[in-house]
C-alpha cells in the first residue's frame, strides 16, 4: 500500500544536510575566513601609499583590503560598502616609528594576537587602504590609545571563538571596540552581525560610528 504524506528517506536527508550546511558549515567557513582575512598574502602589485601630505594621528583607524582570496570573501560580508578586510589603530603618527596595532591569526603557527606592525608593512599587505578619524574627545582618544597598548604588552592572544563578551581575547573589529569601550563605557557600539549564534562586530560598527570621518584612501 502507498504511504501519504511521507517524505522519501532520500528527500529527508537531503533537507536536512542542506539545512545542517546552512546553520552549521557556512557560518563557521565564515569565522574561519574572518580570522585569517587579516593575513594580506603577497601581492604581485605595488604597495598603495597615501595621498602627499596626509597628516596621521594616533588612534586613527587604518583599514585595508588584503591580496589574498579569502580577503575578498570576507570584503562581501565586513561591512556593507565591502571595501575592506581587516582594521587596525595608528600608533607614532608623524615619527619614523609610525606602526599600526591589530591582531590577526598566525597561519605559520596556528596562533596569533595583538601585534605592533610598522605602517610599511602593514600597507605592503594590502591591495587598498583608508585612514578613518575619530572625532572624540583628545581625553577619551587618548585612553582608547593606552587600552589598544595594553592588550598588546599583555599578549593578548586571537580570538577564535569570536566571543565578543570577552576581552580575554580578541579579534581585530572587537580589538578596537574593546578599547574604544575601555577608553568610554557609554559610547555606543555594539556587536551588530550574527553569525553561527555569535555577535560579531563588523566593521560598519566602527566606521559608521557617529563623527568618525574618511580623511584619506590609498590610490
Amino acid at each position: 500500500m502507498k504511504r501519504s504524506g511521507n517524505k522519501s528517506p532520500f528527500r529527508f536527508a537531503a533537507s536536512w544536510l542542506s539545512a545542517f550546511i546552512t546553520r552549521y558549515i557556512l557560518p563557521s567557513v565564515f569565522l574561519l575566513c574572518l580570522g585569517a582575512c587579516s593575513q594580506g598574502g603577497k601581492g604581485g602589485g605595488s604597495i598603495p601609499v597615501f595621498p602627499e601630505g596626509t597628516e596621521l594621528r594616533d588612534g586613527d583607524l587604518i583599514c585595508r583590503l588584503g591580496t589574498s582570496w579569502y580577503s575578498g570573501l570576507f570584503r562581501k560580508k565586513a561591512s556593507s560598502a565591502q571595501e575592506y578586510s581587516h582594521i587596525g589603530i595608528i600608533l607614532y603618527a608623524g615619527t619614523d616609528s609610525c606602526s599600526v596595532i591589530h591582531t590577526e591569526e598566525d597561519p605559520s603557527s596556528g596562533h596569533g594576537g595583538v601585534a605592533l606592525e610598522s605602517l610599511s608593512s602593514f600597507l605592503a599587505h594590502s591591495r587598498r587602504a583608508g585612514i578613518y578619524r575619530l572625532h572624540l574627545p583628545d581625553s577619551v582618544l587618548s585612553h582608547f590609545v593606552r587600552a589598544a597598548l595594553d592588550y598588546r604588552e599583555r599578549q593578548v592572544p586571537f580570538d577564535f571563538a569570536f566571543d565578543s563578551a570577552s576581552d580575554a581575547e580578541l579579534y581585530c573589529t572587537e580589538l578596537v571596540a574593546a578599547a574604544l569601550l575601555k577608553a568610554d563605557s557609554l559610547l555606543p557600539i555594539r556587536p551588530s552581525i550574527s553569525v553561527a549564534g555569535r555577535r560579531v562586530y563588523s566593521l560598519d560598527d566602527l566606521l559608521l560610528f557617529p563623527g568618525t570621518e574618511c580623511i584619506a584612501l590609498t590610490n
